[in-house]
């Protein structure tokens, strides 16, 4: 009851003065909603009026992704990073959404530089360690003279990399599920580093892949 009153009252603010700053707290009230079209909506009608609001703009890529439009949402975020590169929630949803498309280098790419800017963020450090051990496993094995013809060697190659992503993809379920409780976009909670750094498992797990 208490969110609903709230999202109302965000919407009346909002239908009375369209230039309402309130516009970035009604589009994430329907994010959180799952109402994503018109989280969407909200988030393009208030970027008229604001378009350097980069919380909003984070909130309309999210909004984005969960509606499937990966492109539309790519060019929201990376006009976050490239404004604010130090925009945590950017990060952390570009990771996402390579992560979803299975694009594993990329998303790799963002939550490293989102684990460098919340470096006491548990969770997030293994993440990053989780998906260092699926993109080692991923990669082809060395080059070998070619034999047989090409379409017998690309298989061979494809095999592994379709495991390791289907692995990966059981694993950011589980992921998805820790964090949809929290729902946390722009806000990330301090917690304490993990207890101990996998160094020797990554290192015998990429010497044996």
């Amino acid at each position: 009851m208490g969110e609903t009153t709230r999202l109302e009252e965000l919407k009346r603010r909002v239908e009375a003065d369209p230039a309402s700053i309130a516009f970035a707290s009604l589009a994430e009230e329907y994010r959180r909603a799952a109402r994503f079209d018109e989280a969407v909506e909200a988030s393009r009608a208030g970027l008229r009026f604001h378009p350097t609001y980069v919380s909003a703009r984070v909130t309309l890529g999210r909004s984005l992704m969960e509606l499937g439009l990966y492109d539309q949402a790519e060019r929201e975020l990376h006009v976050v990073a490239r404004s604010t590169p130090d925009n945590l929630a950017a990060r952390r949803a570009l990771g996402d959404l390579y992560w979803r498309q299975a694009d594993l280098v990329r998303a790799l790419e963002q939550l490293r530089l989102a684990a460098g800017l919340a470096p006491g963020d548990g969770e997030l450090t293994e993440m990053v360690r989780e998906l260092e051990l699926e993109v080692a496993a991923s990669q082809p094995p060395a080059e070998e003279p070619a034999t047989g013809d090409d379409a017998a060697s690309a298989a061979g190659v494809e095999l592994p990399a379709q495991a390791a992503i289907e692995a990966l993809e059981r694993f950011y379920r589980a992921i998805v599920r820790r964090r949809a409780a929290s729902q946390q976009a722009e806000t990330v909670e301090v917690a304490p580093p993990p207890p101990e750094r996998q160094d020797t498992e990554s290192t015998e797990t990429r010497r044996a892949s």
